[in-house]
């Protein structure tokens, strides 16, 4: 043991930087995939977090009013139902119950816009259901505005998919009908999400909550409230057998809808799955680089100490305790890497809580705790034994004989530089290619080590790329747009006005009217957006990437969500129904549809001639005209255009939210790579200064400088790193296209966003890896002594 200790602080004080690399690199990739789990489910899929945040039940309980007499409130009559809830096997607890109302949404009025001379002239009115705010229920996550105000009777809060399909906003005015038909005005106070609700398009109505008092202004017959409950279970698996004892005890007649966890998280998981799959991938990558790296510095290390590894076999060593020691001191290392990047993950949670998915990621770094946490740093510490064993091995095979110096008998000069010769080209430049050619095989397996990180550098640029497309509103995958609708419900300005000042304005390059309507797929069993965009004569020009664009009414371009859905392909010809009404289209080909999970039917809004179809648009598409920023848009256009408080204006929405943070998964990722390559290319520089140390004195000693001679090693490191960066770009682009083009199949968007790194991109990484390669190989030569140059190998 003791001659052990002493061998392996001899070899790390003499190989100091490697050793210090290796930590970090290990460090580096601990950390990274302890904080995938979360930051990946924090940016990509954050609704487990916001569920835990806001105290959400496990199921939701919505009841319909009470058949029971006129006098008796729905709590009142529902309570010994209630109470046997709470006695069922694995219910927790039972949330206090809250009234409900239900009403009809006909108008909006932004704020400071003119009061509406009609309080019901809208065409499109909504469904909405009006909570009632109840002391120890659970309250939904703010995310803008103010809660409800006791002194204000008239406020609301509206659910975040409901605000976003009226497109309100805190100080916003909504006209509702009250349960005799009069028109009632409420003021939206703020903007909440319910973790445990639907979204309002799959729940096919909207959700506010209210004070109990503005219940009864707007629904005065107690016995039309409803009621809604949550239940907490011990076992939030059994929601579904629990959901099936609610109508057992409450009665079917009297459930009017029950919503599981399991319900809302498959509703509102975001369509990310593309950005962790990438990400997921490279952090794989950067642990197998991780693990090649770690036996590249011991098998060169190893090749430089192979006279001492045969005296100690020759004092007595066996084969074993020679392997055991080499793997014994790279699990030391990655031990220390180990240690460091786990204490980091957890400072890293701490301190910024959004990278651990709240202020508790100190002791979550990874979905399933400790448990997970320890699997992970185990993983990583054999992955790095494993990758260390082989060059343990080559040690322990070692004879206990004096190796010779490690030079090898001179080989045939490669033809290519023979002819650079005859062309004049600088000696330092050919001597170093020629080194390169005539060492074919052990420059093979340094490319091969390097060429791993390059394509998992490919990979998360890719993402990068990839995010910026799919998030970009200026004309990522689809055309640089914005939507605009009026402030009011009353058109004024008339749509042909409006549609002139419209298109008046610079920036704006066509005008398309528009509306969205929900459609029912054939057999009445799920709906999806049907949106009509454009006309026949002046077509929305539709990212098409299968099939042809409209041309004619009744034809329709989908999204691939919608084909999937209606079973359908492009060219067939499909029956949905709109407002009970039935219409045959025909999809004539398939579109790039960021939005709705892709989701989407999108036709001429000239083909809306049936009954009951809207009459005036929704909503104008501005397609923006290159070099406009639509943000700018956004803020300068209605004063331009003089429909300042007339109008508003919104920026497309994509299929990934919170992309900064993924963004940060990235440049972690890129760092922690470019770490581990400084790794490969220190190993690969050291072992090519060992090689060829015998070579440096020749070539001293016939004339050439020590600049020249730093020339030829820094050549050599060149070309490695050229080669690597070539083979791994042009390994890791096409299997990421293939990739995301997959997974935006399975989500809904379609093949055909896949946007690999840019040539500049790639012209940078190979810039930057041929700089880094060089220096680390030149600097040896210039650090070296004259006097030791041509005495053969030093002895350490």
């Amino acid at each position: 043991m003791r001659a052990f200790l002493r061998w392996v602080r001899a070899d790390l004080r003499s190989h100091r930087v490697h050793a210090l690399l290796i930590v970090l690199a290990t460090g580096g990739t601990v950390a990274a995939l302890l904080l995938a789990g979360t930051l990946l489910g924090a940016a990509a899929d954050p609704w487990q977090q916001q569920f835990r945040a806001a105290g959400s039940p496990d199921v939701r309980i919505d009841l319909r009013p009470s058949a029971g007499n006129a006098g008796t409130t729905g709590s009142a009559a529902d309570e010994p139902s209630i109470a046997v809830l709470g006695r069922e096997p694995g219910v927790l607890a039972v949330s206090p119950p809250q009234h409900t109302a239900e009403t009809t949404l006909v108008g909006r009025r932004a704020d400071g816009a003119a009061a509406p001379t009609g309080a019901a002239d809208r065409t499109d009115r909504t469904t909405l259901v009006l909570r009632g705010d109840t002391p120890g229920a659970a309250r939904p996550l703010l995310r803008s505005g103010t809660w409800l105000d006791p002194a204000d009777v008239h406020g609301i809060v509206l659910e975040q998919s409901a605000a976003d399909a009226a497109w309100a906003r805190p100080g916003d005015r909504l006209t509702v009908l009250d349960g005799h038909g009069a028109a009632v005005e409420l003021r939206v106070l703020g903007i909440a999400d319910s973790p445990d609700q639907l979204p309002s398009q799959a729940a096919g109505y909207d959700l506010g909550w209210t004070l109990p008092a503005t219940l009864d202004l707007v629904q005065p017959d107690q016995a039309a409230h409803g009621l809604t409950l949550g239940l907490r279970l011990a076992r939030p698996s059994d929601a579904g057998y629990t959901a099936q004892r609610v109508v057992s005890v409450m009665g079917a007649e009297r459930v009017s809808r029950i919503t599981t966890w399991l319900d809302a998280r498959a509703a509102r998981q975001q369509d990310n799955r593309l950005a962790g799959l990438l990400l997921g991938l490279s952090g794989l990558g950067a642990l197998l680089s991780a693990a090649l790296a770690v036996a590249g510095a011991a098998g060169g290390r190893i090749r430089a100490r192979t006279g001492d590894i045969a005296l100690l076999k020759a004092l007595g060593f066996t084969a074993g305790q020679v392997a055991w020691m080499f793997i014994a001191e790279q699990l030391l290392l990655a031990g220390a890497g180990v240690l460091l990047g786990a204490g980091g993950a957890a400072i890293a949670a701490h301190a910024v809580p959004a990278l651990g998915g709240g202020a508790d990621a100190l002791h979550r770094l990874v979905p399933g705790g400790t448990a997970t946490t320890g699997a992970v740093t185990a993983a990583a510490l054999v992955a790095i034994g494993a990758a260390a064993a082989l060059p343990a091995l080559r040690a322990a095979r070692v004879a206990p004989v004096p190796p010779t110096d490690g030079t090898r008998p001179p080989a045939m000069t490669a033809r290519p530089v023979r002819l650079g010769v005859l062309r004049r080209l600088p000696p330092a430049l050919v001597l170093g290619l020629g080194g390169v050619l005539r060492r074919r095989s052990g420059l093979l397996v340094s490319a091969v080590r390097l060429t791993v990180p390059v394509v998992a550098a490919t990979l998360a640029l890719s993402t990068w790329t990839t995010l910026d497309a799919v998030t970009r509103p200026d004309g990522g995958v689809t055309a640089p747009s914005v939507t605009v609708r009026r402030t009011a419900a009353q058109p004024t300005p008339g749509d042909g006005q409006l549609t002139g000042a419209l298109a008046a304005d610079s920036a704006v390059q066509g005008v398309y009217p528009g509306t969205e309507i929900q459609a029912l797929a054939p057999g009445q069993s799920a709906t999806f957006t049907l949106r009509a965009v454009g006309t026949t004569d002046a077509p929305y020009p539709y990212t098409v990437v299968e099939g042809r664009a409209i041309r004619a009414t009744d034809e329709a371009v989908a999204g691939q969500g919608a084909l999937d859905l209606l079973g359908a392909r492009v060219g067939q010809w499909i029956r949905v129904t709109t407002g009970g009404t039935p219409r045959i289209l025909h999809i004539v080909g398939r579109d790039l549809e960021p939005e709705h999970g892709g989701r989407v039917l999108s036709t001429g809004f000239d083909t809306l001639d049936r009954p009951g179809d809207p009459t005036h648009p929704d909503f104008w598409r501005l397609v923006l005209r290159s070099g406009h920023d639509p943000a700018e848009v956004q803020r300068d256009l209605p004063a331009r255009a003089g429909l300042a408080g007339q109008v508003e204006i919104r920026l497309p929405s994509g299929p990934v939210t919170r992309p900064g943070a993924l963004r940060a998964c990235v440049v972690g990722l890129l760092v922690l790579l470019a770490l581990i390559c400084l790794v490969d290319l220190l190993t690969t520089a050291a072992a090519g200064f060992l090689d060829r140390r015998r070579d440096l004195g020749l070539l001293r000693a016939i004339g050439l400088t020590p600049a020249q001679s730093a020339v030829v090693m820094a050549t050599r490191g060149t070309a490695i790193a050229l080669a690597t960066v070539a083979a791994g770009s042009a390994l890791g682009i096409p299997l990421v296209r293939w990739v995301i083009d997959r997974q935006g199949e399975l989500g809904g968007i379609g093949a055909g966003i896949a946007h690999g790194p840019s040539g500049w991109t790639v012209l940078a990484m190979a810039a930057a890896g041929a700089a880094a390669a060089a220096a680390l190989s030149a600097l040896p030569v210039l650090r070296l002594a004259p006097s030791t140059v041509g005495t053969g190998v030093r002895k350490d």
